[in-house]
């Protein structure tokens, strides 16, 4: 009988541990795209052309904290991105699609882990802050549609 209540316990922790993640996945491709021109000048512009590249975009809530990206153990990104009020977009950059993508965020002391098989499979990767309940939450939009970014 003590065992089934300690399983149960653990398996409501669990549940509500669930729900409180600061972590999110979406799956989009129904905004509106950027130009045709655009898209090949953003994908020359950080040498994402081939198709065993993706293009990790980071969005809203970036105020200028360190933000250190890295891919097997190599930091492929290290600095304090500003979210561009306007455009909304902090910063994008590539990143090779059949590695995981680690993300640290020095000032929430989070880490975020996007998986590979993930980003294999889509070309826009968009990675959003935002602040839920007092509590900074991120959002992860994988999308093959490239939205304006200027």
């Amino acid at each position: 009988m003590r065992i089934l209540v300690f399983i149960s316990i653990v398996i409501a922790s669990v549940g509500l541990q669930s729900c409180n993640s600061t972590v999110k996945s979406v799956y989009r491709d129904d905004f509106r795209s950027a130009s045709k021109t655009e898209i090949k000048n953003i994908q020359e512009e950080v040498g994402a052309t081939s198709s065993s590249k993706s293009i990790l975009i980071l969005t809203q809530t970036y105020k200028g904290e360190k933000i250190i990206i890295s891919q097997n153990g190599k930091v492929i990104f290290s600095e304090y991105p500003i979210t561009n009020l306007k455009s909304r977009i902090a910063n994008y950059f590539s990143v090779k699609n059949n590695l995981d993508v680690l993300v640290k965020d020095i000032s929430t002391k989070k880490e975020i882990m996007i998986p590979a098989s993930k980003i294999g499979k889509h070309k826009y990767i968009y990675l959003m802050k935002k602040i839920n309940k007092g509590k900074f939450q991120y959002v992860i939009t994988y999308s093959n549609t490239l939205r304006p970014l200027k």
